[in-house]
């Protein structure tokens, strides 16, 4: 997934007076994190309790919460996951395989990046990290690159949502994938909400089922939709979505966290044997009805391509920023990445040879 423009408006401090120290917060101060966040403008979905318990089960990883502390006053809170990869110490905030578009700081107006930066570079010393990894799209560009961080960039669209005016979101769909959307309900397609935690065994099914027909290997077990669903599910954070057949068969899945301004896909599968329903188009697009009535503001797509283009939203670039502190974790990593590459290939290779001699994936 990745990230929405909320937050991209900030307005930040270039004041060399400044200093920023980040303050671990206690076990007492843990317990109201969400109450904490919850005035700061780029508070988002990501930075939330259920979110990072989430993430600290799913990616077996600590995740670390501070003040960030200008003098007396607390001028926002920062939070990251730290871990070792062999003789490496890692800060993700968040990394790029988590599946979290962005975490970082969550400030108001007037905070001043610079100071931000040379308090993560304290805590790098302080806690020996070899490299970090850190992304929101209020770090100026300028700042970030004159303060040694590399950037990786990617695009995603964001549908902008108009509550209280759905002809107009309709109206920016393209008009071929009107069609198919009607039609889609004209067959007999129906929508349902999922309330159950079983739903993420059909969604990996599906999505299993799409790996191996495109010779991928998954970046994740099945117990990784679980998790989410359990985590954020109960605190209303997640719309879970099946797409059934004429005949009451599930046919598509999709699961889409959510705050009170942005909706994400997280991921979506479905069965071949449906696909001459064009269950996907209309699974999007009730993603967007349901999130107009919820009052939400934007559907974050967390990635480009054709199918997504068709929905009318902004193509926009996010930035995810590295630095590293030694040498060789520069080097290891670009060692893991290749063969990490590697590894994806081959693995999916085998599985779609597997499938088709009826073996199991």
């Amino acid at each position: 997934m990745n990230t929405s423009t909320n937050c991209a408006s900030l307005e930040v401090r270039d004041s060399r007076s400044v200093r920023y120290e980040f303050q671990p917060l206690t076990n007492k101060e843990l317990e109201t994190w969400d109450a904490r966040i919850a005035g700061y403008e780029t508070a988002h979905l990501f930075h939330c309790r259920a979110w990072l318990d989430y993430l600290a089960e799913s990616q077996q990883v600590a995740i670390r919460h501070w003040a960030i502390r200008e003098g007396r006053n607390t001028a926002g809170y920062f939070c990251a996951g730290i871990f070792n990869k062999g003789p490496f110490r890692i800060l993700g905030s968040p990394l790029k395989s988590w599946g979290t578009n962005f975490m970082g700081p969550v400030v108001n107006a007037g905070f001043d990046a610079e100071a931000f930066l040379l308090a993560v570079d304290e805590l790098a010393a302080k806690e020996g990290l070899a490299t970090l990894e850190i992304e929101n799209p209020i770090l100026d560009v300028d700042v970030m690159s004159s303060r040694g961080y590399e950037v990786k960039t990617d695009k995603t669209y964001v549908i902008e949502l108009t509550p209280g005016d759905e002809d107009r979101v309709w109206q920016r769909i393209d008009k071929k994938d009107r069609s198919t959307v009607r039609k889609a309900r004209r067959l007999g397609l129906s929508v349902v909400e999922c309330s159950n935690a079983s739903m993420t065994d059909e969604y990996y099914d599906q999505f299993m089922e799409v790996m191996t027909r495109k010779g991928l290997f998954p970046p994740y077990d099945r117990d990784r939709p679980r998790l989410l669903f359990n985590h954020l599910y109960p605190k209303d954070m997640l719309l879970a979505l099946q797409i059934l057949s004429p005949e009451g068969k599930p046919i598509a899945c999709g699961l889409f966290p959510h705050d009170d301004r942005t909706i994400y896909y997280w991921g979506g599968a479905s069965h071949v044997s449906g696909r001459q329903y064009s269950p996907n188009d209309l699974m999007h697009w009730s993603v967007m009805e349901w999130a107009l009535k919820r009052g939400l503001t934007a559907y974050n797509m967390c990635g480009p391509g054709k199918f997504k283009q068709k929905f009318g939203g902004e193509l926009i670039t996010i930035r995810r920023w590295q630095k590293y502190y030694s040498p060789m974790a520069r080097l290891g990593r670009a060692a893991y990445a290749r063969y990490h590459g590697m590894r994806t290939k081959v693995m999916g290779r085998w599985g779609r040879l597997t499938h088709a001699g009826g073996g199991v994936h």
